[in-house]
């Protein structure tokens, strides 16, 4: 293998693992907000004052 292709490999394999860690950043953003709407629902349909317990 010639050193343009090795080249090209490791520049798009550079490229595949930014775009995964993209990703992985978007998602762990994604689970905070899930996170924390879950927490509003939660507390909006917490029984309150011993209602619909």
């Amino acid at each position: 293998m010639d050193i343009d292709a090795q080249a090209l490999i490791n520049k798009l394999t550079s490229n595949y693992a930014q775009s995964i860690a993209l990703k992985d950043q978007q998602l762990a953003m994604a689970q905070v907000q899930i996170d924390q709407l879950n927490a509003k629902l939660a507390k909006k349909e917490a029984p309150k004052d011993g209602k619909n317990a």
